[in-house]
């Protein structure tokens, strides 16, 4: 076999069925009549044959454009934490992976979590000797979600996929997810986070740093930055690509089955955005989501002509109870998020007056109506107090707090009390009433029963934040089934394509719990990227 022919047939048999069509084609009509002789039969040698049916297969490909088949990559669109885990899953089993983001960096919103995510049943619990199970972790989140808006099926794989979620991070990622907290609204310890930065920066930059790995190794995995899907393409009922503006303001298309993992519309305030249309008294409130959380998802998949998706619970947008009112720039629309770790290890909410008004351990819609009520009756600002213990055991997140200017430390509790115009008396009363209730004696007249660094020192550093309630996630969503499918308005689900993230309804209700966004991002992204990549 000499070389031409060699190269030719390894040219052909690298691309999937190319190399069987030459072959059939080689079988059956490799002779021709040349037309200087049309009464005399040539045959072509089978090295010029199996070359010139090589070009002309790939040159009719390339007139017909990319064609739909069972090598389409999966399309994913949204580069944060649930579309870096659908790609991820996607490769893994066995398909190629486009993954789209219109900034020019991905990340989302998921970069900035910064309490951590939930798993129950976690190998991380088992060494703590902390018991939980999915079901416990189950009936904490339809609590959560109020009994109008719980839908089971969500939930369940919500939470019975959630350590697995946890141990793929560990062990496919190198995560470091070894400590347990507990957030408000949960029963049992379950939130995890590692000892380095915040949690939803470790584990979403963990996941770039494979795939973009993946990208520079092998042809299975592509990175679009800059690039906005202005459009999802239909062919007889059935999603198969999008259109798209790249970074150089041109428009093109890409074929395949999408997941939609495009986030939230938190940042939506526009006079005909979302939020505006949905929940027009939050119009005025901070948000802490970045610019890109204008709800395109919700748009492109409510706006198909065939299987228009379904979105529910698009009122329920959670307000945090705590973000940070920057000293510098009090009035800022957008502000940090101060994390709900900080109370879950130990820091409490005080009104003007020195006194606590609150279980600081509560939901987040609860802790959220209370500040409201403390804020209306002229009893605010509200502070965030900080004990060393508690700061010590979140040193990473304080020291970016105090690095820039979100949090002030004080030499010990007089010098709160003088910052805050109060005898300092009000405060020992504060804090000596809630180690009491912390010790047993006495129940909390606000229904606290968990308590973390309780012991403080009134002559230890203390670390005092301003705070204010801010637009932190919106629950309402594209309706999806518990397989990552988006469901149209028949309650069918839309051939070719999935929905994972944010961008997704129905998970949890009224209220989120926290380090269940995270956790939401992981699971149905894998969900979504197994799915599509077998086409089910």
């Amino acid at each position: 076999m000499d070389i031409a022919f060699r190269w030719s047939l390894s040219q052909l048999l690298s691309r999937p069925n190319l190399g069987r069509l030459v072959l059939i084609q080689n079988s059956f009509g490799h002779s021709y009549k040349s037309p200087q002789k049309s009464n005399e039969k040539d045959h072509m040698p089978p090295t010029a044959l199996i070359i010139l049916t090589s070009a002309s297969v790939v040159f009719w490909q390339f007139l017909q454009g990319p064609s739909m088949n069972s090598v389409s990559p999966v399309i994913v669109v949204g580069g944060g934490l649930a579309g870096l885990s659908a790609a991820h899953s996607v490769l893994e089993h066995g398909g190629k992976v486009i993954l789209l983001d219109k900034k020019p960096a991905l990340g989302g919103n998921s970069v900035k979590a910064s309490s951590g995510i939930n798993g129950a049943g976690t190998h991380t619990q088992k060494r703590l000797n902390i018991s939980d199970s999915s079901r416990v972790f189950f009936d904490d989140t339809v609590v959560s979600a109020g009994p109008e808006l719980a839908r089971s099926d969500l939930i369940t794989a919500l939470t019975s996929n959630s350590a697995p979620a946890i141990e793929w991070l560990t062990t496919t990622f190198g995560v470091d997810l070894s400590l347990v907290s507990r957030l408000g609204g949960h029963s049992i310890p379950r939130t995890h986070r590692g000892t380095g930065g915040a949690p939803g920066w470790v584990m979403t930059s963990a996941l770039m740093k494979k795939l973009t790995a993946e990208e520079d190794d092998s042809e299975k995995a592509r990175i679009l930055k800059s690039s906005k899907v202005v459009k999802l393409l239909e062919k007889e009922g059935r999603v198969i690509g999008v259109e798209y503006e790249s970074a150089t303001g041109k428009i093109a298309t890409l074929e395949g089955s999408v997941i939609m993992a495009t986030g939230g519309f938190g940042a939506d305030f526009s006079s005909t955005g979302l939020i505006s249309a949905h929940r027009p008294d939050l119009m005025a409130v901070p948000t802490v989501n970045g610019d890109h959380a204008t709800g395109d998802g919700h748009i492109l998949v409510t706006t198909l002509p065939s299987h228009p998706g379904v979105l529910v619970d698009m009122d329920q947008v959670q307000v945090h109870p705590t973000g940070f009112i920057d000293p510098a720039n009090p009035d800022a629309k957008t502000k940090f998020l101060a994390a709900e770790a900080l109370r879950g290890v130990g820091a409490l909410l005080l009104k003007k007056d020195g006194r606590r008004f609150v279980d600081e351990m509560e939901k987040r819609d609860v802790v959220t109506a209370k500040m409201w009520e403390v804020m209306k009756d002229g009893h605010g600002p509200v502070r965030l107090v900080l004990g060393a213990q508690a700061a010590t055991e979140l040193k990473s997140h304080c020291d970016f707090y105090l690095s820039k200017g979100l949090m002030q430390k004080f030499a010990n509790l007089k010098d709160v009390a003088d910052s805050m115009m109060v005898p300092v008396q009000e405060l020992e009363t504060t804090f000596n009433s809630h180690r009491s209730y912390a010790s047993g004696q006495g129940k909390d007249p606000f229904g606290k029963a968990h308590f973390h660094n309780f012991e403080i020192s009134f002559e230890e550093p203390l670390l005092v934040a301003l705070i204010t309630p801010v637009v932190h996630y919106t629950m309402g969503g594209v309706l999806i089934d518990s397989e990552s499918h988006v469901i149209d308005s028949s309650n069918k689900p839309v051939p070719g394509l999935y929905a994972a993230g944010e961008v997704i309804g129905g998970v949890h209700g009224q209220n989120r719990l926290g380090g269940s966004s995270l956790l939401e991002a992981v699971v149905f992204g894998r969900i979504a990227g197994e799915r599509a990549a077998k086409g089910i």
